[in-house]
């Protein structure tokens, strides 16, 4: 463990800013360019490791569209006698969203579960809230077209997932988790194992009423001469709230089984970060609270058998070596012309 600590702690942050020995200059690198639909100011990114599934793959229109956030109402996941109007819900993030334009660091409609992720100065990154009111949990994803193309300003874990998953951000991948929580609950409900024993929050996707969206255009990419869509540049996913008996730990043994056997089971659809993992209060079972799609999140074109959490962040390691020092010229040029997506994909 000291080992694998050593090398986050030391080498890779000094990696992210060195340039492969097995590069002789930027031949026909991949291009991302973005502006605000409507806008002719364009931010630039040119980079080796730009891939075309993250940036015009991960998002479905159709697929947001059929999951969003039911303005009627919406049962208490644990009580299901009580219930919220959606539409209350959607109001209450409007709320926010102007809250955190104005760079409040209290809201008044939610309490702050994680912010390390969003920059105030730039309105980008992610905020996680939970209702004060309500049993539900709010991911709010926010990004300007500067800052999507600004992944190495964001810190060591958004640059280091950045370079391992292809250019992949927890904006890109959030579209992935509502898509994996179908897939994680159809192969759960069918094994007579872990249907007693696993649950998944519901979640669905919310998108403001005035939206604004970031055209994104890549060339040279993914065999494309070029490549574009339209994302929403603000957009939430909306949780159950799972009140926690515990949450899983890396010193116990059986909860360390437990999440490698479910990860490998799940066909490591799901990070096996080990916080991912609860035991609900009311119910006993264990709850997989982070549901985006891992391969692409971290790059992953094979499955992989996970054994232990050593061997796990070592692979993840070397795989952030190998994409950083070793492509060759011949393995971006076959990246580019024969581009491999991530492997299970929902």
């Amino acid at each position: 463990m000291f080992k694998i600590r050593f090398l986050l702690v030391f080498i890779l942050p000094l990696s992210l800013f060195s340039r492969s020995a097995l590069r002789s200059g930027i031949v026909n690198d991949p291009l991302i360019i973005t502006n605000w639909v409507g806008d002719d100011k364009k931010s630039f990114l040119r980079d080796s490791h730009l891939e075309v599934f993250p940036f015009f793959h991960t998002f479905d229109e159709e697929h947001i569209q059929k999951n969003l956030l039911p303005s009627s109402s919406i049962s208490f996941r644990n009580e299901p006698n009580k219930s919220v109007n959606g539409k209350e819900i959607s109001e209450m993030i409007e709320h926010l969203i102007g809250e955190v334009r104005r760079r409040k660091r209290k809201f008044r409609d939610f309490i702050c579960l994680k912010k390390r992720d969003f920059c105030r100065r730039k309105q980008a990154g992610l905020i996680v809230v939970k209702c004060k009111k309500y049993p539900f949990v709010v991911k709010l994803f926010m990004e300007t077209p500067k800052s999507f193309v600004r992944p190495y300003q964001k810190g060591f874990e958004p640059a280091c997932q950045f370079t391992i998953g292809g250019g992949a951000t927890r904006h890109l991948v959030g579209f992935t988790r509502i898509k994996n929580v179908i897939s994680i609950k159809e192969r759960i409900k069918n094994n007579h194992h872990w249907s007693k024993r696993i649950d998944v929050p519901r979640k669905w996707f919310w998108l403001p009423s005035r939206e604004r969206r970031i055209k994104v255009t890549g060339k040279n990419i993914g065999g494309h001469k070029e490549i574009s869509t339209n994302l929403p540049s603000v957009y939430a996913i909306v949780a159950d709230e799972i009140k926690a008996e515990r949450t899983f730990s890396l010193w116990k043994g059986n909860d360390r089984r437990i999440a490698i056997d479910l990860s490998n089971f799940l066909l490591c659809r799901i990070d096996p970060h080990i916080t991912n993992f609860m035991v609900e209060k009311e119910t006993g079972l264990v709850v997989i609270i982070d549901t985006e799609h891992f391969p692409s999140l971290v790059g992953l074109k094979t499955r992989p058998r996970i054994t232990s959490y050593s061997s796990w962040y070592l692979r993840l390691v070397s795989k952030f070596m190998g994409n950083r020092f070793l492509r060759s010229k011949r393995d971006r040029k076959r990246l580019q012309t024969h581009p491999i997506p991530p492997f299970s994909l929902p």
